[in-house]
């Protein structure tokens, strides 16, 4: 997975004007904060150094995440012609990056309350095609009442950085001022996934239904050091391997995600929730399915099976019937 080539130069042209040293420290921060799942919160992000290292060292990352969890979304739900998305908490604009290469979006409405993140996402998003003169940004904290509606509200890697109070209040706000298509993208951390846990339960509660990933609307299945996450693979720049001093030339974005939709969708099949473990003629899948989570293994004796789960991946759904054969549901 790699941003469009246009959007990764400007992003390394923002950083070149910084000696390196001093990218490093502020990557650093960046890093640590987010593994301590703080986000910017807590962080002086009014910086301009801190918005041209943000651009190189994450947007890639956040990029990767939120076009693999509206990828398979858009594979659950019966998509129209055109959408107006609102991304809440847009910091450079990487989610609607990522929506605009997927999906046929009318305009973009970006809230961020930071204006150097917010000065960097409005060069960056001018620069692509599919959004270039119909985004509009806008700054207000959200904890204080969200103002915009559209049909696609996208909020990714902002939760998280929130009080739990703060939190489902501002999940349901967001709900409310959703026309179609809510998507949360948060780490994929247990941590993160025991909030969406509860922004699942709370919306359900308030008639949302599930598009992805979950198959089904009961209760979720994990507990505990369990927990429902998957990856995306991000190609590192130059620029990216010096700054995060990386000897290899990609990284493992590890999140966690759940769509919501107005309309209920037609569930059908089980997602495939581990990497699959691939033996000598037999592969071995964990999968999410309406009746809970299952271990299968798919052998050689069955041609078919074998060959589509030979080439799935951890997110991808299946269809299983009674005789534990499966197909893959193209996820792309």
């Amino acid at each position: 997975m790699q941003m469009p080539t246009e959007l990764k130069n400007l992003t390394e042209k923002a950083a070149e004007k910084y000696q390196l040293n001093v990218l490093r420290a502020v990557s650093r921060s960046i890093t640590e904060s987010y593994m301590a799942n703080k986000g910017t919160d807590t962080q002086t992000t009014e910086t301009d150094v801190f918005g041209a290292v943000y651009s190189v060292v994450r947007m890639p990352a956040t990029y990767g995440a939120v076009y693999s969890a509206l990828q398979h979304t858009v594979e659950c739900f019966e998509m129209g012609d055109s959408y107006s998305l609102l991304d809440v908490g847009a910091g450079t604009g990487a989610g609607s990056a990522a929506a605009s290469t997927l999906l046929d979006i009318s305009s973009f409405t970006c809230i961020e309350r930071e204006p150097e993140m917010r000065r960097y996402g409005e060069k960056y998003l001018e620069a692509c095609p599919a959004a270039s003169g119909k985004t509009e940004w806008k700054s207000y904290d959200l904890r204080s009442g969200i103002k915009d509606r559209a049909d696609i509200l996208l909020s990714s890697y902002v939760l998280n950085e929130m009080t739990e109070q703060d939190r489902i209040k501002t999940v349901k706000d967001m709900w409310e001022h959703t026309n179609k298509l809510l998507l949360i993208v948060e780490p994929g951390t247990p941590q993160a996934f025991s909030q969406l846990r509860r922004i699942r339960e709370e919306l359900l509660r308030e008639g949302a239904h599930i598009a992805a990933p979950c198959v089904h609307e009961g209760g979720c299945p994990l507990f505990g050091e369990d927990w429902c996450h998957f990856t995306v693979r991000v190609q590192r720049s130059k620029l990216h391997r010096l700054i995060k001093e990386a000897a290899v030339p990609y990284e493992d974005e590890k999140f966690s995600y759940i769509a919501f939709a107005r309309e209920k969708t037609g569930h059908i099949g089980s997602r495939i929730l581990r990497h699959p473990q691939i033996g000598k003629g037999n592969i071995g899948l964990t999968l999410c399915s309406p009746d809970g989570c299952e271990s299968i293994v798919v052998t050689k004796k069955d041609k078919i099976a074998f060959k589509e789960a030979r080439k799935s991946e951890c997110g991808d759904l299946f269809i299983c019937n009674k005789d534990q054969k499966l197909r893959r549901i193209n996820n792309g």
